[in-house]
Parts: C-alpha cells; sequence; structure tokens
C-alpha cells in the first residue's frame, strides 16, 4: 500500500491527508474520489480545505480491514497522482 495511508486499530480504518498546490486540483481529485467510491459502492468519510483533503477509510463490511478497503485507499491514492501528473 502506498506511503499515504496510516492503518489505525481502534476503530479500524485506514487514514491518509493528500495536501495540494491550490483549490482547483484539490477538487479535482475530489471529483475523482466520488467517482471511485461510486464505482466500488464503497465511500470514505471526507473532510477538506482549501488546498488539503484528509480521508478515512472504515471497513466496508464487519470490524476488519479487508482487501475491498485497501483496494480503496490504493484507487484514491492513484486519483491523487494522477492530479498531481497534470499541475
Amino acid at each position: 500500500m502506498s506511503d499515504f495511508w496510516k492503518t489505525k486499530k481502534r476503530p479500524p480504518s485506514l487514514e491518509a491527508r493528500f495536501e495540494f498546490d491550490d483549490y482547483d486540483s484539490m477538487r479535482d481529485f475530489l471529483d475523482d474520489l466520488a467517482d471511485v467510491a461510486e464505482e466500488r459502492d464503497h465511500h470514505p468519510n471526507i473532510s477538506f480545505g482549501r488546498t488539503h483533503a484528509s480521508i478515512v477509510i472504515y471497513p466496508k463490511e464487519g470490524n476488519t480491514l479487508s482487501d475491498v478497503d485497501f483496494e480503496l485507499a490504493e484507487s484514491i491514492s492513484d486519483c491523487f497522482n494522477k492530479v498531481l501528473s497534470q499541475s
């Protein structure tokens, strides 16, 4: 899994904070993230400011992180890398 994510045990979750150069880049990231979440029917908690977004992924099922959660995290990391490459 990419270096962005930290695994928490209580409650079980994956957490990451993504920093952007400007608001437009952050918005592009959130738009891409929304598409990924819809495709996977797995929606993380999101909080954001003008140039950052904090993401928390809780287990989709049960109380243990599974491959589904880690795959979503990787897809979100890919969204971030895509936005960075366009900057």
